[in-house]
């Protein structure tokens, strides 16, 4: 099964983070299946359940089974709910 990590964006800045720190502004890193019509494109939700609508895509594809499913720069913010439901698939 293809996968999309997914990065989901703070609405609002943190007043303890300057404008351009990009890492500022992450909320949560998401995984979702990769639509069925276009792979590089992620499915309508999140393997947690939330829309994928606004969320920016990452670039980063696992280099084979059993690997993190998420870059390494980003474990910080994994979404639990997405690594548990990967780890039951």
């Amino acid at each position: 099964m293809a996968i999309v990590v997914l990065r989901e964006l703070r609405k609002e800045l943190s007043e303890d983070f300057g404008q351009g720190d990009p890492l500022a502004r992450i909320e949560a890193v998401h995984a979702a299946p990769a639509d069925p019509s276009i792979v590089e494109d992620a499915d309508d939700r999140t393997f947690c359940g939330k829309p994928t609508l606004d969320m920016e895509r990452v670039n980063y594809q696992p280099t084979g089974p059993g690997e993190p499913w998420l870059p390494p720069d980003m474990r910080a913010w994994e979404c639990r709910d997405c690594a548990s439901a990967l780890r039951s698939q």
